[in-house]
Formats: C-alpha cells, sequence, structure tokens
C-alpha cells in the first residue's frame, strides 16, 4: 500500500486524498487552516456516498476513517511518504514556502508533484527534490473526472513520471503524460 500525503485539504485536496484512497493507498492529509482539515472528512464521505449511491464503489465511511488521516503537523504528513501531492494555492511564494519547510522531513526518495494548473513549480522547489519532482494535474472533481496530466520536471528522473502514470492508469485513472510543462495543459 503506497504512502501517500496530501498537502492542503481544500477544493483539491480532499477530492485527492479520496481518489488515493480508493485506489489503494494510505493517505495522510494536512493543511495550514485549521478548519479547512477539520472539514475534510465530511466532505470526502460525502463524496464517497455519492459514488457508493451511483454504484461506483461499496467503501463507507468508516473504511475511509482505516485509510485516510489528517494531520496539523507537516513533518508527521510527510515522515514516510512514498508520494507527496501538493493541492495548495496557485500563489509561486506560498508554494516555495511550503517546499522548503517540508524539505527537512520527508525522504529524498519520495516523489513531490504538484496539482498546479497554470504555475511552473519546478523552480520553485528545492534543488535537491529535481530529480523526483513532477506535476499530477487533476481536473476536478478528481473522482469524476479520470484524467490526471503528468508531467516531468526538468531534471527528473525518467521512472517518475511512468511510475506516476503506472500507478494512476491501475486506479482506473487516464494518465497522459507530457513531454514538457505547458501552462493550461490539456
Amino acid at each position: 500500500m503506497m504512502r501517500v500525503a496530501i498537502l492542503g485539504a481544500g477544493v483539491m485536496g480532499h477530492a485527492l486524498a479520496l481518489v488515493h484512497a480508493l485506489g489503494g493507498c494510505r493517505v495522510r492529509l494536512t493543511d495550514t487552516h485549521a478548519p479547512t482539515l477539520a472539514g475534510a472528512p465530511g466532505l470526502m464521505a460525502k463524496a464517497l456516498a455519492t459514488l457508493r449511491d451511483a454504484g461506483e464503489t461499496d467503501r463507507d465511511a468508516a473504511w475511509l476513517g482505516t485509510v485516510v488521516t489528517t494531520h496539523a503537523d507537516l513533518a508527521e504528513t510527510v515522515a514516510d511518504a512514498e508520494l507527496i501531492v501538493e493541492a495548495i494555492t496557485e500563489d509561486a511564494e506560498t508554494k516555495r514556502a511550503l517546499y522548503d519547510a517540508l524539505d527537512p522531513h520527508a525522504p529524498l526518495d519520495a516523489i513531490l508533484a504538484s496539482n498546479t494548473s497554470y504555475l511552473d513549480p519546478f523552480p520553485l522547489m528545492p534543488g535537491r527534490r529535481a530529480h523526483r519532482a513532477a506535476i499530477a494535474h487533476w481536473y476536478t472533481p478528481p473522482y469524476l473526472v479520470d484524467l490526471v496530466d503528468v508531467v516531468a520536471g526538468p531534471s527528473c528522473d525518467p521512472e517518475v513520471p511512468k511510475r506516476l502514470r503506472d500507478l494512476y492508469a491501475g486506479m482506473g485513472k487516464h494518465p497522459i503524460v507530457m513531454r514538457k510543462f505547458v501552462p493550461g495543459f490539456i
């Protein structure tokens, strides 16, 4: 079971936590805004109920609580993550500050993937993360829209986008691996 950290529990973050959980991952979710983090489990349960009512899953809120946990502490959230998905506001300095804060706590071999839709995150990431840096851009809501754009950073190990592609295809999603970052994507 892949260990995934989702950074940001807002509109995309809580939904990405649900998608990764449904895909067989163990998920830790964090947000700097305590009310947003506190509301995320309810939003995930509501989305899960919608999927259940549509016959897309037999999972329920009790199951969700066993695979997704919420954490106020960033270091605790990323401590042993294999994949870190950043889903925070589209602001360069806010993203840079988050990447700098997680850098000393996240495993060096963790993939760091931004859900950005138009901002180039690669120059914002610490240099020692460049070999594992990618974009995994999802469309909203990601538990209904199966498309995900995967883009490797300019210095990224070529295995990283392949690993993301295989992970998401294995979840029944439709990853499109792009050759380079393009604002706006598909």
